[in-house]
């Protein structure tokens, strides 16, 4: 409680009201505030999911990117491989068909010994 003191209310005056009071001093929400601030709320969460998106798409073209490059040192590699097999294909002489003897009527048959009961 406050003195009488008159001396000190011009001084009390100028001091800001106790937090009790500045609480009761606040005006009262209008009906209109609680649904644009969760508006806004709603808003902000939406902007949050499309910077993500923009971010998480920005990765993934960084990411498609390598792989684009990685395929084109597959193909490259692909196509030194091809040009030595065909350089071997074209320095080897391959005999014709009728030169080719089938091994197959030469063989013998060997009899199944294992599986006899």
């Amino acid at each position: 409680m406050r003195g009488l003191d008159r001396s000190t209310w011009d001084r009390d005056i100028l001091e800001p009201p106790p937090s009790q009071i500045t609480n009761l001093l606040k005006p009262a929400d209008l009906p209109a505030e609680r649904p644009l601030a969760g508006l806004s709320r709603s808003s902000d969460l939406a902007l949050q999911v499309v910077n993500a998106a923009i971010e998480d798409n920005k990765r993934l073209k960084a990411s498609w990117k390598a792989h684009g490059e990685r395929l084109k040192n597959q193909e490259q590699l692909l196509l030194t491989r091809k040009r030595t097999i065909e350089a071997i294909l074209a320095g080897t002489r391959l005999p014709s068909l009728n030169d080719v003897i089938d091994p197959l009527p030469a063989l013998t048959k060997i009899e199944d010994i294992e599986h006899q009961e």
